[in-house]
């Protein structure tokens, strides 16, 4: 049975949830209080794509990007250490656990010593004896690390730059159970997970730009520039939305894709105050990130990955110019969890990415600079600290026909595109669900 679905937030969790419905039948409305949809996207460095993220893969494939690609070569996973070496992180095409074994194996970055306690963790872990402990989520990273054998080199130099690549913060700062969890996922689960595509495109144009064309296509419509003002409800049922101009917009189901702090203020306070679902909320926190985009008058054969040490930067992305390829080349270079970029000029910024970039992918002379972009997120990615994932919310709110989506739901991801595109199709798959 087709029903109307209106659907607060046009980032990807609400496009990715509309998509679905209108593909579904249902008629689906978008309200958007930005002038453009996408949210963050259009600022949004390449995806990491790995096997694991299988709602992106299911997104993409949806949208006919997934084939071209999977074609796309492997990129490496580098480390920059703060010595100067580099190190690559092997791809290894044998199956689980060979690949696992023999790439931690031959994996340079970490010590022989750390490599044989990280060995026999894993194959305790893989035979369950002993399970892992109980209380990993309540736990910080670095010290369960520490407890299962691997030395301070091997946790500032390798852990901590995944950490902040995989979770948005240091290994100091994020649960050891999501923190191990996210790793399985993506490293640990066999020989196709480890294969790390990065496509050579921002995710605006990787991503936003063939989804917006699909929601045309599929007749959903769209509401810029529209802010909402207040969910009203009525028993357990959300009754319509009231608009900051006083328009009453009314459906069958509404799916809220916001941040959760624009959440709770378009919740009635005896809503609030009645429900933990939403009390919870207010435990959750987001820590700032500054991305740089710099344009260079510099070719590049291919996409390179590097996670940086001990620099102002923790990791940095460079390909090729989506329209001069061979003539000029994108660099990406972004930091989590360091509020005291925010203030940093633009020149400022600049000149820093330059010195980190120059340890990075080292060339001489220094490529010349065409332009240069600054985008700083204040509140950017949900701390993901021990305790933390007990009050990320699950998608089925305490109302009937009232749904959460976003990358800071329960989905067992941190919050990033993989988190926000499955939440998305859950609130989708809830409402059809309901509706037939």
């Amino acid at each position: 049975m087709s029903r109307t679905v209106l659907i607060l937030g046009g980032g990807i969790a609400g496009l990715t949830a509309a998509l679905q419905l209108a593909a579904d039948g249902h008629s689906v409305t978008v309200i958007e209080q930005a002038d453009h949809l996408g949210g963050r996207l259009d600022h949004a460095p390449p995806p990491l794509l790995l096997d694991a993220h299988t709602a992106t893969w299911s997104l993409l494939k949806t949208l006919g990007k997934d084939a071209a690609a999977r074609r796309l070569r492997h990129t490496p996973l580098e480390f920059l250490q703060s010595t100067g070496a580099r190190i690559q992180f092997l791809h290894l095409p044998l199956p689980s656990p060979l690949n696992t074994l023999l790439g931690t194996t031959l994996f340079q970055g970490l010590s022989m010593r750390d490599r044989w306690h990280l060995l026999s963790f894993l194959e305790r872990t893989w035979e369950q004896d002993p399970p892992l402990p109980n209380d990993l989520d309540a736990r910080v990273a670095d010290e369960w690390l520490a407890s299962i054998g691997q030395s301070e080199h091997a946790r500032h130099g390798v852990w901590n730059c995944l950490a902040r690549l995989l979770l948005g913060a240091a290994l100091t700062q994020v649960s050891a159970g999501l923190f191990m969890r996210t790793l399985r996922r993506c490293f640990l689960t066999g020989a196709r997970a480890t294969k790390l595509i990065v496509p050579p495109h921002g995710l605006d144009s990787f991503l936003l730009a063939p989804l917006k064309a699909q929601l045309d296509r599929l007749g959903v419509r769209v509401r810029l520039n529209t802010t909402a003002a207040q969910l009203q409800f009525s028993q357990d049922r959300v009754t319509h939305v009231e608009l900051a101009d006083r328009t009453r917009l009314t459906a069958d189901w509404y799916i809220a894709a916001l941040p959760y702090h624009r959440l709770t203020p378009l919740l009635p306070e005896r809503v609030v105050t009645h429900y933990a679902y939403f009390q919870q909320l207010s435990r959750l926190s987001e820590s700032p990130m500054v991305m740089m985009r710099l344009h260079l008058a510099q070719p590049v054969e291919q996409t390179q990955l590097v996670l940086l040490e001990r620099n102002t930067f923790h990791w940095m992305i460079r390909h090729s110019d989506e329209e001069l390829h061979e003539q000029a080349a994108v660099l990406w270079a972004l930091s989590v969890g360091e509020p005291n970029l925010l203030p940093q000029s633009k020149e400022d910024l600049i000149r820093l990415t330059f010195d980190d970039m120059a340890a990075a992918f080292p060339a001489t002379p220094a490529p010349r600079l065409i332009d240069a972009e600054v985008v700083r997120f204040p509140s950017a990615i949900l701390t993901t600290k021990p305790g933390v994932q007990q009050y990320r919310p699950l998608s089925q709110s305490p109302f009937a026909n009232f749904l959460i989506s976003g990358a800071w739901t329960d989905t067992g991801w941190p919050a990033n595109l993989e988190s926000a595109i499955l939440s998305g199709q859950r609130c989708a798959a809830l409402v059809s669900a309901g509706a037939s």
